[in-house]
């Protein structure tokens, strides 16, 4: 997933010269996020966030453990970093197969692990299930995610409810209820972990979600491009990669929805043994829902150029 983004995103960065002047970087991440409107919309005037991220940002650069700083990762893991993290679990009694659930668990760790490297202090990362409730706080630390994962398990006789509580759980209270009073902080990205295909609601549910959520945001005058969604799946099922090819083949939700067309859990276990291969891989697959509306971006830019 390389792209010339990076590099030319880069150049902010000033590789040779940021770790010696802070206040050198700390500026040239302004800018990053000046370049790109969505970003500018979200972070104008949030001089102290911007600095603190920049900050640990370069810390990061200086970790040996990790590619995330490194020159063609640190673009990424920032525009990653300043999106909501909101990870949406399966549940349902399916998830006892194969060690699914787990696996799940594993994952859904080494998420909140790379999403909160560099954010600032007091930010973090939303967790919810599809038939669990558990700690609504939109941003939990590593160690909070940690305790909640550790005691749970799946729901025995759980339903994969996935479209109805995707509203009720994450859309209405972190995005509906802050359009009116454009409270919104942050964009989101909204990561769906699935190991089946929709069950007890009707089969367009989530698929319907997802677009009131694009219609309501523009009646607020804001960007759809300030959701997007991450679908994956974990587990071999059939009716998961059957439920992900629609998803993937539905041109109403496609600027906003990205299915992976990996296997979440397939791809963990091939990467666990080396963990700097699976930090680039998934800042790398939870960026690729964002690129889009960053391209889009840049050429709205160009035109905007090319008019005056």
């Amino acid at each position: 997933m390389t792209d010339t983004i990076a590099e030319e995103q880069w150049e902010y960065f000033k590789t040779d010269d940021f770790v010696k002047d802070l206040k050198e970087f700390v500026d040239n991440v302004d800018k990053f996020v000046k370049e790109h409107p969505l970003l500018e919309r979200f972070f104008k005037g949030k001089k102290n966030y911007i600095k603190e991220l920049a900050q640990k940002a370069a810390d990061l650069k200086n970790d040996p453990s990790t590619p995330l700083g490194s020159k063609d990762l640190l673009p990424k893991t920032i525009k990653v970093t300043l999106r909501q993290q909101v990870i949406y679990c399966d549940d349902s009694s399916s998830m006892k197969r194969d060690g699914r659930w787990d696996s799940q668990k594993r994952l859904v760790d080494r998420i909140a692990k790379i999403t909160t490297r560099i954010l600032p202090e007091g930010q973090g990362v939303a967790l919810r299930f599809i038939n669990q409730d558990v700690d609504n706080n939109s941003n939990l630390t590593l160690a909070e995610i940690r305790n909640i994962l550790e005691p749970m398990s799946y729901m025995p006789g759980g339903n994969t409810e996935i479209g109805t509580y995707l509203r009720s759980k994450i859309l209405e209270p972190l995005v509906y209820s802050k359009l009116e009073s454009k409270s919104l902080e942050r964009p989101l990205l909204i990561s769906v972990i699935t190991d089946g295909m929709p069950e007890g609601e009707k089969s367009s549910e989530f698929v319907d979600a997802i677009l009131e959520c694009g219609n309501k945001l523009e009646g607020a005058k804001y960007p759809r491009e300030s959701v997007k969604f991450m679908v994956g799946q974990i587990g071999t099922g059939k009716a998961a990669a059957k439920f992900l090819e629609t998803i993937r083949n539905d041109t109403k939700i496609a600027e906003s929805v990205y299915c992976t067309s990996d296997q979440l859990d397939a791809k963990f276990e091939e990467f666990h043994k080396n963990e700097g291969d699976l930090d680039r891989w998934l800042v790398e697959t939870l960026y690729w829902p964002i690129k889009d509306s960053e391209d889009k971006e840049d050429h709205e830019s160009d035109g905007d150029d090319k008019d005056d």
